[in-house]
């Protein structure tokens, strides 16, 4: 889970690793997801930032784009440097209000940010104090992927990531599953630390029970 790109679907690990009950390992892994969110929580993103918002869930008919029901809401933070992605926090919504998604990623931004958005008008609390936005109205999603165009890699990345390796994820469970991709992606620099890295931060985590995930 720490070094595979892709991450591994916990049929294999329970195969790899041997144990009997499908229910245990289940657990073992969103315990580990646990541990890579909270030690994420802990680091800002500054400079250059790519933000944008995406929908995680099967196909249903009805309304689609920010007003599509039953769909897992998520807003995604790409740091830039040197026109390259560096780090990224994906973080899931309540709704695209202003004040959700401020309540989502705002601890997450440095004061130092220059955030660049498709001018969604939730986007608006970036540019206050320190921070500037600068709000880009794309008018199409073909644009967008032209001017935001790491935020929409990473998106095309995690969501070819979920559907590959576990096969789509419920609304419940997906911030979890999005920690487990930023974690990896925030750390590729460090490779050979990862697995160190990973059990300090299992280590210092507050475990999450088989109920607590089902209730």
């Amino acid at each position: 889970m720490g070094r595979q790109k892709s991450g591994i679907a916990m049929t294999s690990l329970q195969r790899m690793l041997e144990i009997g009950s499908y229910k245990m390992v289940w657990t073992m892994g969103h315990k580990i997801r646990k541990a890579m969110s909270e030690r994420d929580a802990q680091y800002e993103l500054a400079g250059l930032m790519e933000i944008d918002d995406t929908y995680f869930g099967s196909p249903k008919p009805g309304k689609r784009g920010r007003g599509v029901a039953g769909k897992a809401k998520v807003v995604v933070a790409v740091e830039v440097r040197e026109d390259k992605p560096r780090f990224a926090t994906m973080q899931q919504v309540e709704s695209m209000s202003e004040d959700d998604i401020s309540k989502a990623i705002d601890e997450r931004l440095g004061e130092d940010v220059k955030a660049r958005t498709d001018g969604w008008k939730s986007y608006g609390f970036l540019n206050s104090g320190k921070r500037k936005h600068q709000p880009i109205v794309v008018g199409s999603g073909k644009n967008a992927v032209k001017v935001l165009p790491w935020v929409h890699i990473l998106i095309a990345n995690v969501k070819g990531n979920i559907r590959g390796i576990y096969h789509g994820v419920s609304s419940k469970h997906t911030s979890r599953y999005l920690s487990e991709f930023c974690y990896r992606l925030n750390r590729r620099f460090w490779e050979p630390q990862m697995f160190d890295r990973l059990l300090s931060a299992c280590l210092n985590c507050r475990t999450i029970t088989f109920s607590e995930l089902t209730v």
